[in-house]
């Protein structure tokens, strides 16, 4: 992919960068307890399928205190069922050409520290990354535009003209936070490696 347009790239990591191997369907069966306590009626058929839109949504509804039930489940149940993972070639590919070629890298996940970290550490990426946003440190996930604060910090990067930005990810959560901040987005999967 040719990058000479961007200067910031933004990276998804679960199915972007790796394939984390973790029992999502543990992770759907026990988020029904969480959205319970929010809403009585939420059953296992709704939990089977939740999006992280939904989960946005109910941040948007109920708030912080969603918000913090969220994560404290999200860390429990991603480190208790994590099992490992698989490199993802077209996005790898793509960040190591991003790294080679010293654009301002970082990485915005709905996925725990807890796991990410130590796979950035094993894969040897972690310091590619001006900054690293997982679910532990935004007050809405993507789709949202919360995490753009995150991201750009600095008055310098805050200037960076949008055109210069562009998110990279595999899901529609990804696709929509680029939209809602106002950036270029590409799908890993329609890349060839």
């Amino acid at each position: 992919m040719n990058l000479s347009s961007y200067s910031h790239l933004i990276f998804d990591f679960d199915e972007t960068i790796a394939t984390l191997q973790i029992r999502w369907p543990e992770w759907h069966r026990q988020i029904a307890s969480v959205v319970q306590n929010y809403e009585a009626d939420f059953n296992a058929e709704d939990a089977a399928k939740l999006t992280m839109y939904d989960i946005h949504g109910y941040i948007d509804r109920y708030g912080k205190a969603f918000r913090d039930d969220f994560v404290a489940f999200e860390q429990r149940i991603e480190t208790q069922n994590y099992q490992g993972f698989d490199i993802v070639p077209a996005g790898f590919a793509l960040l190591k050409q991003a790294q080679q070629e010293q654009k301002q890298l970082y990485l915005l996940t709905s996925n725990c520290r807890a796991v990410v970290g130590p796979v950035l550490i094993e894969l040897s990426i972690k310091d590619y990354f001006q900054r690293i946003i997982t679910v532990d440190d935004v007050d809405n996930l993507k789709p949202s535009a919360a995490p753009w604060q995150l991201i750009a910090t600095t008055k310098a990067e805050q200037q960076i003209p949008k055109a210069k930005w562009l998110m990279v990810g595999d899901s529609a959560s990804d696709s929509g936070f680029a939209a809602a901040v106002g950036i270029d987005f590409v799908n890993v999967n329609q890349l060839t490696h």
